[in-house]
Order: C-alpha cells, then structure tokens, then sequence
C-alpha cells in the first residue's frame, strides 16, 4: 500500500461490514502501529496475531491458561505485550516467537502499555497494587526491573483502590504517562522520575478507559458516569532549550459527549486515524453500535449499527478508515467503506454507463479504406503505422530514469517528532503443514527418496557387474 497515493478527501469512518474472522475466544483487538496485523486476546490464553491482507492466522501466542485482559503493540511491530487476568505480564519477540520478558504481579492486570519508544519498557496497572514501570533487559536469562509509581500520597485502599490506577497510557514520545483512577482523577506523571507532574479531577466516578490522540496533545478518557471527556494536555517538553519558558502543566476538559437519550455505558473510547473524531462503542446485550463524535462540537456523526449480538471489544485502523470489532460469539468483523471508481481520472474522454448498451457494429469499422464524414478517404494500415510511430517517439522522449527509492518521511502518516523513524518490523510467514497434503511440485521429499535409494541399488548391482533398468531388482539365483 503506498500511504501517499491514498484519497486525501476520503471519509474518516467506514459505512459497513466488510469481512469476518471466526474468531471463537476473541475478546480483545488491536492494530499494530502500520495497520498490516491485527492481534486478538482471547479467553483461552491464546494470543493470534492476523494479517490483514490474507487474512489468516501468522502467528499463535501461548500465554497461559488464564483468560487475557489485553494487549498491546510496540512502535515497530516486534513486540507485542500480552497480560491476564491473574496478573501475568509477558512481552513477546514476533521475531523469534519467543518470551522477551515476564512479570508477575499478586493481583488482576486491568491495563498495560508498552512504551512508545522503548520497546523493553511497560507500564502496567495491577487491580490491587500501585502501578509499575517494567523494565525489560536485552541479555537473556535477566530478570526484569520492576519501579513502582505513586499515584497518591495515601497508598493504596484495599477496599476503594484508590491509587492503584484503573487504565493508563503513554504520551506521543513517551516522556510522559496517564493514569486514571477510581476516585475519577487523571495522573500526567514523568516516566523518568517516577512523579506525578500534574493532575486533575474529572467527577466522581471512576475512569475506566483512557486514550491519547495520534496527531495530537489531548487524550480522551470513558467514566462510569457514562460521559465521555476530551481533555487537552499542556506538559512541558525535556527537549526544548532550557533558555525556552515552559509551559504550565495542566489537563482541561474541552468537550464532554454522552448519550443524552439511551444513556448508555460505553466500552471504550479512541480518537480516529486523523484525531478529527472520537470513535465509542455502547454496551449493551442485543445492540452492536458504534459511534462516532465530532471531537470539537460533540454532536453525533455516524452511527454505525451491526449484528444483534454484544460488543465486547474494537480497534480503529491508524491510517485507514478501518475499524475491527468483536462480537460476544468470538466474530470479528471489518468495517470499511467501498470504494468509488473514478474512472474518469485515467481518461478523460471515458463515458460511464449506467446499463448495457447493445453495440451496433458500423458497416465499414473493419475496411482498409474508410471515407470520413468530411469526404476523406484514409488507409488504416496506413493510420496505424503512423500511430505506432507517434507512440514510440514520444515513448523515447519521455524516456527517463524514475528515483523509486525514496526514504523520506510522510508528515502526514507520522506521529513521531523525532528526525528518525523506527524501522517497521515485517513478520515472516512460517509453513507448518504435513508433507502428505502437499502436491507433489511442493513435496519431493517421498521421489526423492525413491530416486535415491534406485541409485543406490544400481551402484550395488554396478560392482557386480550387472546392470538394471532404473525401478527394477535383479535376483541372482
């Protein structure tokens, strides 16, 4: 897919459902950074990890027993971390389909994210405990270093869990991190130090999900009020010049979106591919909607409405008006929009048509010689031949070497502010099949055998002095 030939004008949101995966214990979802995978948690301990051009499983991810809580991508694609119910945090390398680092922890993982920089470095906020910053090491066999993160002054309620965090996220470089509470409050604290650097009370209840923009500085957070709030996040930036007046830290609400009629619950809440838009999903038994919000006036934009059967989870497309959701029966489905034809870009002269329309064969279409409306008599050979010539001129003097190794960096797909991008990761295909089901042009494992042990047969029967056709035994009485 070259990202810079796609439709600048194109929608930011599908219109239906395109495709389906059986997926019989997804309960969770999520696109890699560059939108070519799609990893589910499921209930079984199994993680799968999808390509989105065939559409089949690549890669299956042992994690336990327990049922998964969630997942999370790194930036390049090659990690991907996986966390339970139980309180089992494993980062897996895709490359090796091996286990990079894993945690333990006393208590239920509600939410964990991997670093957006760092691909050894994790976040992770335990039910019962306060949240920690993992961090992975590149020798093998070296266990992890474990920095909690105090959130509040009072420790940690057993009963309330007051400062064990309810849901959190990184900030665009990762200088940053998010933590929402039960008591409804929203933690900006410096990765580095370990200290809250500001924080805000959103309302009484608890905050259950929290999401940054792609292309911005604001987040996103979905309450158990049923109202879901855009703040906009000013934070100062290590990197600027010391020279430079930093900015005071501060988290403002600048539009709240609810369901004023139906109030619903929703599941989660994720800005769009372009930050322009928020997409939530309602949760309820017999409905599986989705909406999306305009993030600047939070009135309604598009509703999308699917099978009778409950959302349990969904993922939106970085870079592409895509969204993949789950049902409560393990489907997944794709929602995307079907593209418009413009045929009309490629020829200028090209009429569409409607219907059919029966062609009437012209009496002389196939004649050498064809007198024009204007009482000229023109030789198509002759016509042909000069065309062909025309051709063939201007194909010599267009003729040129095209640059097709460009590596610069596309603003408009990046949400990086550093000079260097991480290089993507391409998952590799493995062929794992039984060599009976192959066709014999894939398989020559069994004619090869054949043909090696006729050969060795001949040698034998050559050192005595007699010789056979190739297949055949000779016994000497």
């Amino acid at each position: 897919m070259n990202r810079k030939l796609l439709d600048p004008f194109e929608p930011e949101y599908p219109e239906a459902i395109e495709a389906c995966l059986d997926d019989e214990y997804a309960v969770k979802c999520a696109y890699s950074h560059n939108g070519s995978l799609l990893a589910t948690a499921r209930s079984d301990g199994y993680c799968y990890i999808w390509d989105m051009d065939t559409l089949n499983v690549m890669r299956k991810l042992e994690h336990g027993e327990a049922s998964l809580s969630g997942l999370s991508w790194s930036r390049s694609g090659r990690y991907i971390l996986t966390y339970d119910e139980v309180g089992v945090c494993i980062l897996w390398d895709l490359k090796t389909t091996s286990v990079a680092a894993r945690v333990e922890f006393d208590s239920a993982i509600v939410s964990a994210r991997v670093h957006p920089r760092n691909s050894h470095q994790f976040i992770v906020c335990p039910t019962r405990e306060a949240p920690c910053l993992v961090t992975a090491s590149d020798i093998p066999q070296t266990e992890p270093t474990i920095l909690p993160i105090c959130i509040s002054a009072e420790g940690v309620d057993q009963k309330s869990k007051a400062a064990a965090g309810t849901c959190c996220c990184f900030a665009k470089k990762g200088i940053y991190a998010f933590f929402g509470t039960a008591k409804g409050q929203v933690h900006a604290v410096h990765v580095d130090t370990q200290t809250v650097v500001c924080s805000t009370k959103l309302s009484s209840s608890g905050v259950n999900t929290i999401s940054r923009n792609p292309r911005g500085t604001d987040i996103v957070t979905n309450s158990s009020d049923r109202i879901l709030r855009v703040c906009q996040v000013v934070l100062p930036d290590d990197q600027k010049e010391s020279t430079l007046a930093r900015p005071e830290p501060s988290i403002v609400v600048t539009t709240k979106i609810q369901d004023i009629v139906n109030r619903v619950h929703w599941i989660q809440a994720v800005f769009s591919a372009s930050g322009d838009y928020i997409v939530s999903g309602i949760e309820h038994k017999a409905e599986h909607n989705m909406y999306i919000w305009d993030k600047f006036s939070g009135s309604l934009v598009k509703m999308l409405t699917g099978p009778n059967e409950l959302l349990e989870d969904f993922a939106v497309h970085p870079l592409r008006p895509i969204y993949a959701s789950i049902s409560t029966f393990g489907i997944i489905y794709l929602w995307t929009r079907v593209p418009q034809q413009n045929w009309n870009a490629f020829a200028p002269g090209f009429r569409e048509l409607e219907e059919n329309v029966d062609f009437i064969e012209p009496e002389d279409q196939f004649d050498r010689r064809v007198a024009m409306p204007d009482g000229v008599v023109v030789d198509c050979a002759e016509d042909r031949i000069l065309r062909e010539k025309r051709a063939a001129n201007a194909a010599v003097e267009g003729d040129m070497d095209a640059d097709v190794d460009i590596t610069d960096n596309d603003p408009l797909f990046s949400d990086s502010d550093s000079e260097t991008e991480d290089g993507d990761f391409l998952l590799s295909v493995v062929v794992d099949c039984d060599e009976d089901l192959l066709p014999p042009a894939l398989a020559p494992t069994c004619e090869s055998a054949a043909k090696i042990s006729a050969a060795t047969a001949d040698a034998a029967v050559a050192e005595e002095g007699v010789t056979a056709p190739l297949g055949e035994t000779i016994v000497e009485s």
